[in-house]
C-alpha cells in the first residue's frame, strides 16, 4: 500500500524536479481592509451648512505587492483589484451620519499629486436620498471600481469628503473597503 501512494505521487515529483512549477488561482471577490478611526476635523460653529471637511487615509501599498516594491512580480500577477462596497461606522464625535447631505470617495497616487493634472479615480459619490443614514453607512460601488492603473505605486492615497451640516467637535469613523481580487501565482 505504501508504494502506491509513493508511485501516487510521482508524478508530482517528477514535474518538480523538471523544473515546472505549480499555478496557483486565487479568486477572493469580498476582501475587507478597515482603516479603524480615521480623523475628521471639527468644523467651526459660525460656519454655514454645506461646509466640506477631509480626511486623508495614505495606503501603503508596498507591503501588498505593489509595481514599486521589492515583490513586485506579485503586481503583474494582479488580474482584478476592484473596491465593491465603502462603509463607514460613526466612532466618536458623532452618533450617526445624519447630518451628511454629501460624501466622496476618491484615489489617487500621491506622486502624481505634483502634476499639473493628477489622475483621480472617483470611487463614491454619495448623496444623502441615496441610502438611508444611521450609525453605520454602507456605500454599494456598482459598478466597482477598478484599482489597477493606481495599484502601480507603492502609496495609494484616498480621500474622504464629507459635505453637510457638520459637527463642531472632532470625530472619527471606522472606514471599511470591501475589494474584489484575482490574482494567479
Amino acid at each position: 500500500m505504501r508504494l502506491r501512494h509513493w508511485f501516487s505521487a510521482f508524478p508530482l515529483t517528477g514535474a518538480l524536479a523538471l523544473g515546472c512549477t505549480p499555478s496557483i488561482v486565487i479568486d477572493a471577490p469580498d476582501i475587507e481592509v478597515t482603516q479603524p478611526d480615521l480623523q475628521f476635523p471639527a468644523t467651526p460653529a459660525n460656519v454655514a451648512p454645506g461646509t466640506t471637511a477631509s480626511a486623508i487615509y495614505t495606503l501603503n501599498t508596498s507591503r501588498l505587492g505593489a509595481a514599486g516594491s521589492p515583490d513586485a512580480g506579485t503586481y503583474k500577477s494582479i488580474q482584478r483589484l476592484q473596491v465593491t462596497r465603502v462603509a463607514l461606522n460613526a466612532k466618536t464625535g458623532i452618533e450617526d451620519f445624519s447630518f451628511l447631505n454629501h460624501l466622496t470617495v476618491t484615489a489617487t497616487n500621491p506622486a502624481s499629486t505634483y502634476l499639473p493634472n493628477p489622475p483621480v479615480v472617483p470611487i463614491v459619490d454619495y448623496q444623502a436620498s441615496d441610502v438611508a443614514a444611521g450609525a453605520s453607512l454602507a456605500l454599494p460601488v456598482d459598478p466597482p471600481v477598478d484599482m489597477l492603473p493606481l495599484w502601480a505605486s507603492t502609496r495609494l492615497r484616498l480621500t474622504i469628503t464629507a459635505a453637510g451640516n457638520l459637527p463642531t467637535v472632532a470625530w472619527t469613523a471606522d472606514v471599511v473597503f470591501s475589494l474584489s481580487l484575482r490574482m494567479t501565482q
